[in-house]
C-alpha cells in the first residue's frame, strides 16, 4: 500500500509543484500585504473563511468516499478489471479520513462560536505586528529566501525518496489462492493464479530510508529555526531601537542574518535537532504500537487503552513544550546573543514570571494565525482535489490509486511554506512582547523601550500593570 501511494507522488508531481509550492506562495504573500494593510477586519476573514475552506475539504472526502455523488475512487486498471466492483483499502482509508475531517469540522465550528470575543484582542495584538512588518518592510520578502531553499531540498529529496523505495527487490509472491492479480510481464489482469509481486529492502536500504526521512524533518526544522531567528532579531532591532527609524541598523533583515551565520548557526541546529529527536521517537513509538495491535489479536483491555492514550497525551505535550521553549529560545539567542541552553533558560524564566499576562495577550493572536495557516493549507488541499479530479489522473499510464496522499502532501507542503511566511507576524508578536519583558525586568519595572502603539494596545486591554508588576 506504501508503495503505491509513493508511486502516486511520482504519477502526480505537477500537482505537488502548484499545490505545495507555487500556491501556498502566492496566498501567503497576500496575507501578509492584507494584514499589513487591512489588519482590522483580516481576523473576521481568517475565521470565517477557515470554517468555509474546511467544510469544503470535508465535502470533496465526502464525494471521493461516495457518501455523496458517485465519484468515488475505485482500484481499476481498465474498464475490464475484475476489481471493478471490488472496494480495495484505498476506499477505506479515503472514509477513515472524511469521519476525521467531520469530528474536525465541528469542533472548529464550535470553537470559532467560543472565540467570537476574543477576536477584538487578536486584533489589537496584531497591530503592533503591523506596525513592524510596516517600519521594517523586508519582512514581507525575506520568508522568499528560505522558501526558495527548502524548494530546491524538497525536490533532491523527492528524487532521492523515489529511488530509495525503487531499490528493493521484487519478488513474486506465493501462489496459494484463486483470485486474480496484475501480471507484470503481460501488462494484464491474470487470473489463473494470485502470485501478485512484492518488494523486499535489505536491512540497510531499511535503515537509509530511516535516516532519509528523519533528514527531511530535521533540515525542514533547522530551516524554519533560521528563518525565524532573522525575524526576530531584525524585530529585536527595531524595539530596541524604540521605533526610531533612524536607529535601527541598515537593512537590519542582513544584519540579523549576518549574526545568525557568525554567532548563532549552531544554536539553532542543536534546537531543531532536540524537536527532531522528539517528534522522531514519538513516530517510533507510533509504530510500534500500531504493528503491537495487529500482531495481538486478544482484545485489549481499558486499562491498556487508557495507558496508551495516557502516554501519546504526554508525549504530545513534551512535544508541544519543547517547541514552545524552542521557539522564545530562538527570540532571546536574536536579542542577548546567548547559546541555546543559556537562551532557553532566559526565556523561560520570563514566561514563567508573566505566564498569565503573556498568555491572555499573546494566546488569541497565535490562535488566529494558526487558522491562518491552516487556511493556506486547506486552499492548497482543495486546489489539489479538484487537479486530481481531472481526466490525466483518471486513466491511463497516470492513473492514481487514491488523491489521499498527493492531497495530504499537498496540505503539508502548504502548511510548511505558510510557516515560513506567518512567522513573520507571529515572531513579530512573541518578539515584542519578550522584549518588553526583558526590558522591564532590566529597568525595575518600567520598559523604557517599548513602542507607544505598543503601550496603547497593552494599556487597553489593561495589561501593563499586570506586565511590569513584580519584575
Amino acid at each position: 500500500m506504501a508503495f503505491r501511494y509513493v508511486a502516486d507522488i511520482g504519477k502526480a508531481w505537477p500537482v505537488l509543484i502548484v499545490c505545495g509550492g507555487i500556491l501556498p506562495l502566492f496566498l501567503s504573500v497576500i496575507w501578509l500585504l492584507m494584514i499589513r494593510h487591512f489588519v482590522a477586519g483580516m481576523t473576521w476573514i481568517t475565521v470565517i473563511l477557515f470554517n468555509a475552506l474546511i467544510i469544503s475539504v470535508t465535502m470533496f472526502y465526502y464525494a471521493k468516499a461516495g457518501w455523496i455523488g458517485h465519484d468515488a475512487i475505485s482500484v481499476v486498471i481498465d474498464e475490464s478489471d475484475p476489481y471493478v466492483n471490488i472496494s480495495g483499502r484505498e476506499i477505506n482509508h479515503i472514509r477513515a479520513v472524511a469521519v476525521l475531517m467531520t469530528v474536525v469540522m465541528i469542533i472548529t465550528f464550535l470553537s470559532s462560536i467560543a472565540i467570537v470575543r476574543r477576536i477584538l484582542i487578536a486584533t489589537s495584538v496584531l497591530k503592533v505586528a503591523s506596525k513592524v512588518i510596516g517600519e521594517v518592510q523586508a519582512l514581507i520578502v525575506f520568508p522568499i529566501l528560505p522558501y526558495s531553499i527548502l524548494a530546491i531540498f524538497y525536490m533532491f529529496w523527492f528524487s532521492a525518496t523515489l529511488y530509495l523505495f525503487s531499490s528493493g527487490q521484487i519478488i513474486r509472491n506465493d501462489c496459494n489462492a484463486n483470485c486474480c492479480s496484475y501480471d507484470l510481464k503481460s501488462n494484464r489482469v491474470n487470473c489463473d493464479s494470485c502470485c501478485g509481486y512484492s518488494i523486499h529492502y535489505t536491512p540497510h536500504i531499511g535503515i537509509s530510508i530511516l535516516f532519509h526521512l528523519f533528514g527531511c524533518y530535521w533540515a525542514t526544522q533547522f530551516i524554519i529555526a533560521c528563518s525565524s531567528t532573522v525575524i526576530a532579531g531584525s524585530v529585536a532591532s527595531y524595539y530596541w531601537a524604540r521605533g526610531e527609524i533612524s536607529e535601527i541598523p541598515f537593512l537590519p533583515v542582513f544584519s540579523s542574518m549576518k549574526r545568525l551565520l557568525r554567532y548563532s548557526i549552531g544554536s539553532v541546529a542543536l534546537g531543531s535537532l532536540v524537536v527532531s529527536i522528539v517528534e522522531w521517537f514519538r513516530f517510533i513509538l507510533e509504530s510500534l504500537r500500531r504493528r503491537l495491535k495487529l500482531a495481538d489479536t486478544a482484545p485489549v483491555s481499558c486499562m491498556g487503552k487508557m495507558m496508551s492514550s495516557s502516554s501519546q497525551c504526554c508525549l504530545g505535550c513534551i512535544d508541544w513544550t519543547i517547541k514552545s521553549v524552542n521557539r522564545n529560545a530562538y527570540i532571546m539567542i536574536a536579542i542577548t546573543g546567548k547559546g541555546f541552553c543559556k537562551a532557553s533558560a532566559i526565556a523561560t524564566g520570563l514566561i514563567m514570571n508573566n505566564i498569565l499576562r503573556i498568555g491572555k495577550v499573546n494566546v488569541i493572536g497565535d490562535v488566529i494565525l494558526f487558522l491562518g495557516k491552516l487556511c493556506v493549507s486547506l486552499f492548497c488541499a482543495l486546489f489539489a482535489f479538484l487537479m486530481l479530479d481531472a481526466h490525466k489522473y483518471k486513466s491511463a499510464h497516470n492513473r492514481i490509486s487514491s488523491p489521499l496522499f498527493p492531497v495530504q502532501v499537498c496540505w503539508g507542503l502548504g502548511y510548511i511554506v505558510a510557516t515560513l511566511f506567518f512567522a513573520v507576524v507571529e515572531m513579530s508578536i512573541d518578539t515584542i512582547i519578550l522584549s518588553f519583558c526583558q526590558d522591564a525586568e532590566e529597568h525595575q519595572g518600567t520598559a523604557q523601550c517599548a513602542p507607544p502603539l505598543l503601550m496603547e494596545t497593552l494599556d487597553g486591554e489593561g495589561e501593563t500593570q499586570r506586565l511590569t508588576q513584580g519584575s
